[in-house]
């Protein structure tokens, strides 16, 4: 991997991390060999997004929130976990 491909992973692994906003990568601007990781990043930036919205609702008082994709395998964890305290209440 090239150093400017690392470079633009990390700084876009930092926006997962601290931006409330959804950006996808443009993956086109990596090096092929780097693309794939690319792609993985922004499959993970948006799990996170869908995770911290559901959070987001839950929190806010609404326990009948639902995560917005099936297919997360993050959110499926915060609904189990959400169950299971709203049944203890």
């Amino acid at each position: 991997m090239e150093k400017r491909d690392a470079e633009i992973l990390l700084n876009f692994l930092k926006d997962i991390m601290y931006s409330s906003r959804y950006q996808n990568l443009n993956v086109t601007i990596l090096s092929p060999d780097a693309q794939d990781l690319g792609e993985g990043l922004n499959t993970l930036s948006k799990y996170i997004l869908e995770c911290k919205k559901y959070i987001d609702e839950v929190s806010s008082g609404n326990k009948g929130a639902k995560p917005v994709c099936e297919d997360n395998p993050f959110a499926k964890y915060i609904e189990q976990f959400v169950a299971a305290i709203t049944d203890k209440e």
